[in-house]
Protein backbone atom coordinates (compact mmCIF):
# COMPACT_ATOMS: atom_id res chain seq x y z
CA UNK A 1 0.00 0.00 0.00
CA UNK A 2 2.79 2.45 0.91
CA UNK A 3 4.51 1.78 -2.41
CA UNK A 4 1.27 2.36 -4.35
CA UNK A 5 0.63 5.68 -2.61
CA UNK A 6 4.24 6.75 -3.14
CA UNK A 7 3.92 5.89 -6.83
CA UNK A 8 0.81 8.03 -7.04
CA UNK A 9 2.63 10.93 -5.37
CA UNK A 10 5.24 10.71 -8.12
CA UNK A 11 2.46 11.07 -10.69
CA UNK A 12 0.68 14.02 -9.09
CA UNK A 13 3.75 16.22 -8.49
CA UNK A 14 3.38 17.94 -11.85
CA UNK A 15 1.27 21.01 -12.51
CA UNK A 16 -1.03 21.28 -15.49
CA UNK A 17 -0.04 24.38 -17.40
CA UNK A 18 2.80 26.70 -16.57
CA UNK A 19 1.21 29.87 -17.98
CA UNK A 20 -1.93 29.57 -15.84
CA UNK A 21 -1.56 30.34 -12.13
CA UNK A 22 -2.48 33.95 -11.41
CA UNK A 23 -3.44 34.90 -14.98
CA UNK A 24 -7.03 34.77 -16.18
CA UNK A 25 -7.92 33.93 -19.75
CA UNK A 26 -9.23 36.92 -21.72
CA UNK A 27 -13.03 37.06 -21.92
CA UNK A 28 -14.37 34.73 -24.63
CA UNK A 29 -10.85 33.55 -25.49
CA UNK A 30 -9.64 29.96 -25.19
CA UNK A 31 -6.38 28.11 -24.64
CA UNK A 32 -5.54 24.46 -25.31
CA UNK A 33 -2.49 22.42 -24.32
CA UNK A 34 -1.72 18.77 -24.91
CA UNK A 35 1.43 16.75 -24.56
CA UNK A 36 3.25 13.81 -23.05
CA UNK A 37 6.18 12.85 -20.84
CA UNK A 38 8.30 9.72 -20.96
CA UNK A 39 10.35 9.08 -17.80
CA UNK A 40 12.29 6.24 -16.24
CA UNK A 41 15.59 5.04 -14.78
CA UNK A 42 17.90 2.04 -14.96
CA UNK A 43 15.81 -0.16 -12.64
CA UNK A 44 12.19 0.52 -13.68
CA UNK A 45 10.16 0.38 -16.86
CA UNK A 46 9.43 3.79 -18.44
CA UNK A 47 6.34 5.72 -17.39
CA UNK A 48 4.27 7.30 -20.14
CA UNK A 49 2.17 10.31 -19.11
CA UNK A 50 -0.37 12.08 -21.34
CA UNK A 51 -1.89 15.48 -20.59
CA UNK A 52 -4.72 17.65 -21.91
CA UNK A 53 -5.51 21.10 -20.56
CA UNK A 54 -8.06 23.73 -21.61
CA UNK A 55 -9.12 27.18 -20.42
CA UNK A 56 -11.91 29.53 -21.48
CA UNK A 57 -12.63 33.11 -20.37
CA UNK A 58 -16.25 32.52 -19.43
CA UNK A 59 -16.61 35.91 -17.70
CA UNK A 60 -14.33 38.96 -17.47
CA UNK A 61 -13.37 37.88 -13.93
CA UNK A 62 -13.77 34.10 -14.21
CA UNK A 63 -11.79 31.51 -16.17
CA UNK A 64 -13.20 28.02 -16.52
CA UNK A 65 -10.82 25.14 -17.16
CA UNK A 66 -10.40 21.41 -17.53
CA UNK A 67 -7.32 19.35 -16.65
CA UNK A 68 -6.91 15.70 -17.73
CA UNK A 69 -3.84 13.68 -16.81
CA UNK A 70 -3.11 9.96 -17.19
CA UNK A 71 -0.03 7.95 -16.22
CA UNK A 72 -0.21 4.50 -17.77
CA UNK A 73 -1.16 1.77 -15.26
CA UNK A 74 -0.64 4.09 -12.27
CA UNK A 75 -3.01 7.01 -11.86
CA UNK A 76 -5.16 9.59 -13.58
CA UNK A 77 -7.33 12.58 -12.84
CA UNK A 78 -10.01 14.64 -14.59
CA UNK A 79 -10.58 18.03 -12.98
CA UNK A 80 -12.97 20.90 -13.75
CA UNK A 81 -11.92 24.20 -12.18
CA UNK A 82 -12.72 27.89 -11.97
CA UNK A 83 -10.17 30.70 -11.42
CA UNK A 84 -11.01 34.11 -9.94
CA UNK A 85 -8.73 37.15 -9.54
CA UNK A 86 -7.92 38.65 -6.17
CA UNK A 87 -7.81 42.43 -6.39
CA UNK A 88 -7.14 44.30 -9.63
CA UNK A 89 -6.48 41.82 -12.46
CA UNK A 90 -4.65 44.54 -14.44
CA UNK A 91 -1.85 45.00 -11.91
CA UNK A 92 1.64 43.92 -12.88
CA UNK A 93 1.66 41.56 -9.90
CA UNK A 94 -1.47 39.44 -9.96
CA UNK A 95 -3.16 37.09 -7.52
CA UNK A 96 -5.85 34.51 -8.09
CA UNK A 97 -7.70 31.71 -6.34
CA UNK A 98 -8.64 28.46 -8.06
CA UNK A 99 -11.29 25.91 -7.02
CA UNK A 100 -11.66 22.54 -8.69
CA UNK A 101 -13.55 19.27 -8.45
CA UNK A 102 -13.41 16.06 -10.40
CA UNK A 103 -12.29 12.47 -10.08
CA UNK A 104 -9.02 10.58 -9.77
CA UNK A 105 -8.11 6.99 -10.54
CA UNK A 106 -6.39 4.85 -7.93
CA UNK A 107 -5.95 1.05 -8.20
CA UNK A 108 -8.15 1.13 -11.33
CA UNK A 109 -11.06 2.71 -9.41
CA UNK A 110 -12.34 6.28 -9.83
CA UNK A 111 -13.09 8.41 -6.74
CA UNK A 112 -13.87 12.10 -6.06
CA UNK A 113 -11.12 14.72 -6.04
CA UNK A 114 -11.10 18.35 -4.81
CA UNK A 115 -8.59 21.19 -5.19
CA UNK A 116 -8.07 24.69 -3.81
CA UNK A 117 -5.12 26.85 -4.91
CA UNK A 118 -3.70 30.32 -4.38
CA UNK A 119 -1.44 31.77 -7.08
CA UNK A 120 0.74 34.85 -7.57
CA UNK A 121 2.36 35.99 -10.80
CA UNK A 122 4.30 38.92 -12.22
CA UNK A 123 5.44 39.96 -15.66
CA UNK A 124 8.90 41.39 -16.22
CA UNK A 125 11.06 42.98 -18.90
CA UNK A 126 14.66 42.07 -19.67
CA UNK A 127 17.27 42.74 -22.33
CA UNK A 128 16.34 39.39 -23.91
CA UNK A 129 12.55 39.97 -24.00
CA UNK A 130 9.40 40.07 -21.88
CA UNK A 131 8.69 37.25 -19.46
CA UNK A 132 6.70 36.02 -16.50
CA UNK A 133 7.27 34.31 -13.18
CA UNK A 134 4.74 32.72 -10.90
CA UNK A 135 4.09 30.63 -7.80
CA UNK A 136 1.13 28.44 -6.88
CA UNK A 137 0.25 26.82 -3.55
CA UNK A 138 -2.35 24.05 -3.86
CA UNK A 139 -4.23 21.77 -1.45
CA UNK A 140 -5.64 18.64 -3.12
CA UNK A 141 -7.90 15.98 -1.62
CA UNK A 142 -8.21 12.58 -3.29
CA UNK A 143 -10.90 10.68 -1.42
CA UNK A 144 -9.37 7.25 -2.10
CA UNK A 145 -6.13 8.29 -0.34
CA UNK A 146 -5.70 8.71 3.43
CA UNK A 147 -4.12 12.20 3.34
CA UNK A 148 -4.29 15.35 1.19
CA UNK A 149 -1.47 16.42 -1.10
CA UNK A 150 0.16 19.82 -0.58
CA UNK A 151 1.94 21.37 -3.57
CA UNK A 152 4.12 24.40 -4.23
CA UNK A 153 5.08 25.12 -7.85
CA UNK A 154 7.38 27.83 -9.24
CA UNK A 155 7.86 28.85 -12.87
CA UNK A 156 9.68 31.48 -14.96
CA UNK A 157 10.00 31.96 -18.69
CA UNK A 158 10.24 34.39 -21.59
CA UNK A 159 7.07 35.12 -23.56
CA UNK A 160 8.74 37.22 -26.28
CA UNK A 161 12.17 37.92 -27.69
CA UNK A 162 14.34 35.28 -29.38
CA UNK A 163 12.85 32.53 -31.50
CA UNK A 164 13.93 29.92 -28.94
CA UNK A 165 13.00 31.05 -25.44
CA UNK A 166 13.91 29.52 -22.05
CA UNK A 167 11.48 28.11 -19.51
CA UNK A 168 12.11 26.56 -16.10
CA UNK A 169 9.71 25.14 -13.53
CA UNK A 170 10.03 23.52 -10.12
CA UNK A 171 7.14 21.38 -8.84
CA UNK A 172 6.91 19.98 -5.33
CA UNK A 173 4.42 17.72 -3.57
CA UNK A 174 4.06 16.39 -0.03
CA UNK A 175 1.69 13.82 1.46
CA UNK A 176 1.89 12.93 5.17
CA UNK A 177 3.71 9.66 5.68
CA UNK A 178 5.27 9.72 2.22
CA UNK A 179 8.58 11.02 0.83
CA UNK A 180 8.77 14.63 -0.31
CA UNK A 181 8.49 14.75 -4.10
CA UNK A 182 9.94 17.28 -6.51
CA UNK A 183 10.45 17.74 -10.25
CA UNK A 184 12.76 20.26 -11.93
CA UNK A 185 12.19 20.84 -15.64
CA UNK A 186 14.32 23.26 -17.66
CA UNK A 187 13.08 23.63 -21.22
CA UNK A 188 12.71 25.72 -24.34
CA UNK A 189 9.74 27.25 -26.17
CA UNK A 190 9.49 28.07 -29.86
CA UNK A 191 6.63 29.09 -32.14
CA UNK A 192 5.41 26.91 -35.00
CA UNK A 193 2.83 28.83 -37.05
CA UNK A 194 0.05 29.74 -34.58
CA UNK A 195 1.10 27.38 -31.79
CA UNK A 196 3.94 27.23 -29.27
CA UNK A 197 5.93 24.02 -28.82
CA UNK A 198 7.55 23.30 -25.47
CA UNK A 199 10.36 20.78 -25.01
CA UNK A 200 11.98 20.01 -21.64
CA UNK A 201 14.15 17.62 -19.66
CA UNK A 202 12.59 16.57 -16.36
CA UNK A 203 14.51 15.45 -13.26
CA UNK A 204 12.14 13.96 -10.67
CA UNK A 205 12.55 12.39 -7.25
CA UNK A 206 10.43 10.80 -4.51
CA UNK A 207 11.50 7.32 -3.47
CA UNK A 208 13.92 7.23 -6.42
CA UNK A 209 15.15 9.59 -9.11
CA UNK A 210 13.93 9.49 -12.72
CA UNK A 211 14.77 11.43 -15.85
CA UNK A 212 12.13 12.31 -18.42
CA UNK A 213 11.55 14.08 -21.72
CA UNK A 214 8.48 16.32 -21.95
CA UNK A 215 6.77 17.73 -25.03
CA UNK A 216 3.72 20.02 -25.15
CA UNK A 217 1.88 22.09 -27.74
CA UNK A 218 0.09 25.29 -26.69
CA UNK A 219 -2.51 27.11 -28.77
CA UNK A 220 -4.61 30.25 -28.17
CA UNK A 221 -7.99 30.77 -29.83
Amino acid sequence: MRFAIAALLVCVVCAPQVQAGAWLREHKKAFLSFGSTIRGNKTTLPDYETKFYAEYGLLPRMTLGFDLNDVRAKSAHALLFARFPIGNADNRTRYAVELGLGKHRYQMQWAPMYKAALAAGRGFESRWGNGWMGAEFAYEVRSALPNPTIKLDLVAGLSSGPRIRPLIKLETAYMAGQPFGWALTPGIMFDVKESTWVLGIESRSTTQKTIGITFNIWRNF
